[in-house]
């Protein structure tokens, strides 16, 4: 059974001038890549996550033939047991160009004794130095999430998709160019002899939007934000020909205001979430991230 990483690169297209997209997936099909994918069984000898043919009575078969992710592809899940592995995103685009979107997604079954017998997953910014459970910290509306929120427990015997945007996580936290995320399963003491989680078809995304010549963000910031009534712009120069634009992270233009005069932006109407600004005059453009709460 294969304890390791497996990675197969899907896709790139990068443009540095307008927009660009990263995308890789983990199919467990592919054996050439072993260094994203990291279960620790120095720490954990005992570590029940393993690569390869599910041959449970529940968990008979993959999500895209032939190989998982599973906590034990033979066994039921033991007793008083915490078993995790980390994946490694490398990002792509840079600081300087205003990232839109940060997928994560996936999809995966269940079968755990509810509530005290879990999944949990945790995102790291500073190479593990501290970590985030992105499914009880995702506080103002930080994660878009594309599909309703699954819980990591109980019955799920279905192939369910997890997708989640989040960009939102390193605006508040800075910019990283490599984010590990952790998957944990944790039981308790009773023993149920369930079959665990099994996980398949991972997709990693980042896409970005930038201008090379003439952007200048910190020629202007926004206030406040978070904001729930009236967004306010605050410049460092004053321009001719100003207009202003306001997109979703998907890059759907929300508000349009084609001369500009400085006034405050009604944003009421916004749902919960984060929005781009776009900024232009004559002479330059400017990006701003800023987070609707209501």
């Amino acid at each position: 059974m294969i304890k390791n990483l497996l990675l197969f690169p899907l896709l790139i297209s990068i443009s540095f001038t307008s927009f660009g997209q990263w995308e890789w997936t983990i199919n467990f099909e592919d054996p050439d890549v072993f260094d994203r994918i990291f279960i620790d069984t120095t720490a954990n000898p005992n570590n029940i996550w393993q690569i390869g043919e599910p041959a449970k009575y529940l968990f008979n078969s993959a999500y895209s033939p032939t190989h998982v992710i599973i906590t034990d592809s033979v066994n039921p899940y033991p007793v008083n047991d915490t078993s995790g592995f980390v994946i490694t995103h490398v990002r792509y685009g840079g600081e300087g160009l205003a990232n839109i979107l940060l997928l994560l997604d996936f999809y995966f079954k269940m079968d755990s004794d509810t509530l005290t017998d879990f999944g949990m997953i945790e995102m790291s910014v500073d190479n593990g130095n501290s970590w985030i459970n992105l499914m009880t910290d995702d506080t103002l509306n930080i994660i878009n999430w594309y599909q309703p929120k699954p819980a990591l427990t109980g019955t799920i015997h279905q192939w369910t998709h997890f997708s989640a945007d989040l960009s939102g996580y390193t605006y508040y936290l800075g910019y990283s160019d490599t984010l590990l995320y952790k998957f944990t399963f944790i039981s308790d003491g009773n023993q149920t002899n369930r079959e665990g989680w099994m996980i398949d078809d991972f997709l990693f995304e980042d896409e970005w939007e930038g201008i090379k010549e003439h952007r200048y963000d910190n020629m202007i910031t926004v206030s406040p934000n978070p904001v729930s009534y009236h967004l306010s712009i605050i410049k460092k120069r004053d321009g001719h020909n100003e207009t202003v634009e306001v997109t979703d992270l998907h890059g759907q233009v929300i508000l349009k205001i084609p001369h500009f005069k400085g006034e405050p932006i009604d944003i009421r109407s916004l749902k919960p979430g984060m929005y781009l600004l776009k900024y232009s005059d004559a002479e330059i453009m400017a990006v701003r991230r800023f987070v609707v709460i209501h």
